[in-house]
């Protein structure tokens, strides 16, 4: 029982810093098969996706290797985080908590779609796979919403549910 309950809060800190990704590279193509994904006029879906994906791999790095500097800068303020086991965090907390992992094995991050968008906000989820060193795997499906100031989009919120 110990074990599940520490690997819950272990697993809601890495969901919430984006840790579940492995280190390569999304894959670009992922939602050309869904004609839905570029009907909003003005908004390319699949674009958007693209790029949300790879922000969320270079935060995913970013939180992997500890790099608070990098996270810091895309995560917005306003931030808040909901892990696996219903922990809330908001930006300055995330930030506190970041270390480098010492016990994932891989990560990876798959299925990325943008379900919501305008030129300002979007809604990106994704699920995230996980590999311990002990060889434990583990998923969650994760929904960021994602807002664009000055320019650059940045993390605003984040809610990750483990699956079975």
């Amino acid at each position: 029982m110990k074990s599940i309950l520490a690997f819950a809060v272990l697993f809601a800190a890495l969901s919430l810093c984006n840790l579940t990704d492995d280190k390569s590279k999304p894959d670009a193509n992922s939602n050309d098969s869904n004609p839905a994904a570029s009907s909003t006029p003005g908004i390319d879906r699949v674009e958007l996706t693209i790029e949300l994906m790879k922000l969320e791999h270079e935060l995913t790095t970013a939180s992997f290797n500890g790099d608070i500097s990098t996270l810091a800068n895309y995560v917005a303020d306003d931030y808040s985080g909901t892990g696996v086991d219903g922990v809330t965090q908001n930006k300055n907390q995330l930030l506190a908590s970041t270390e480098r992992d010492r016990v994932t094995k891989s990560w990876k991050i798959t299925d990325g779609e943008v379900t919501s968008a305008t030129e300002d906000s979007a809604v990106l989820t994704y699920i995230q796979h996980q590999t311990l060193k002990d060889g434990r795997t583990f998923r969650a499906r994760v929904t960021d919403t994602f807002v664009k100031r000055n320019g650059r989009w940045l993390v605003k919120s984040e809610q990750a549910t483990l699956m079975k």
